[in-house]
Formats: structure tokens, C-alpha cells, sequence
């Protein structure tokens, strides 16, 4: 079974990524930090990571950067759902970043859709 992990701040989002993962019958956590979510990573494995980069306490570019700096996490497919403007997926790609979706147009087919393409392309 899959796994993802959801870091997301607002509890609305988490709800709603959480709902469309669970309609996949895939298994998911849903951390609120970085640090919590490299908590996760230290004591499970994980399939795909959801992250919002406009966190509360640090933003998630910052464990963009913690991911880079292990290779064994560091081949962990992300999409970035996020309302950050001016970021395209070029400038994070190189962060292990493989899609990008705007919170504000995205629909759940959308998140769907990227979840199974990254978690199938991870095999």
C-alpha cells in the first residue's frame, strides 16, 4: 500500500488531501513542520510527499533543503500544493520537486491524478 505524507498547516487543506489520498486507498500522515515531517521520514517510509510551502513556523523550501542532504530521502517524489505566487516548478525542481499545483485552481481530479503519476513513477 502507499504511503504519503501531507505537510500542510491549515487544517482545512490537510482534510481535504487527506479525503482525495484515502479515496485512493493509500495510507497518509499529516504533519504541521518540517521538523515533523523529518520526524516521520526518520521512522517510516513514504511513498510521496504533499507540501505547502507557506508554513507557519518555517516555510518548506526549508525541508526541501533537509531532504537534499540525504540520499536516502532525497529520491522521494514531492508535490508542491501551494498558493506561493512567482513559483514555478523549474525553481524547485532540483529539490526533488516532480509537480506543482496552485491551490487556487486545482481540483481534486488534479491531485489525484499527480499523487498516482508519482507514486507509479517511484516503483
Amino acid at each position: 500500500m502507499k504511503r504519503v505524507l501531507i505537510v500542510e498547516d491549515d487544517p482545512t487543506w490537510s482534510m481535504l488531501i487527506g479525503r482525495y489520498v484515502d479515496q485512493l486507498s493509500w495510507e497518509f500522515e499529516v504533519v504541521r513542520s518540517p521538523q515533523e515531517a523529518l520526524d516521520v521520514l526518520d521512522d517510516a517510509e513514504v511513498d510521496v510527499i504533499v507540501l505547502d510551502l507557506l508554513l507557519a513556523v518555517e516555510t518548506g523550501m526549508a525541508l526541501l533543503n533537509e531532504i537534499q542532504a540525504y540520499d536516502d530521502l532525497s529520491d522521494i517524489p514531492i508535490l508542491v500544493l501551494t498558493n506561493t505566487p512567482d513559483v514555478a516548478l523549474s525553481d524547485v525542481s532540483s529539490y526533488g520537486v516532480k509537480c506543482l499545483l496552485d491551490k487556487a485552481s486545482v481540483t481534486p481530479d488534479d491531485i489525484k491524478f499527480s499523487l498516482k503519476e508519482l507514486a507509479d513513477g517511484r516503483k
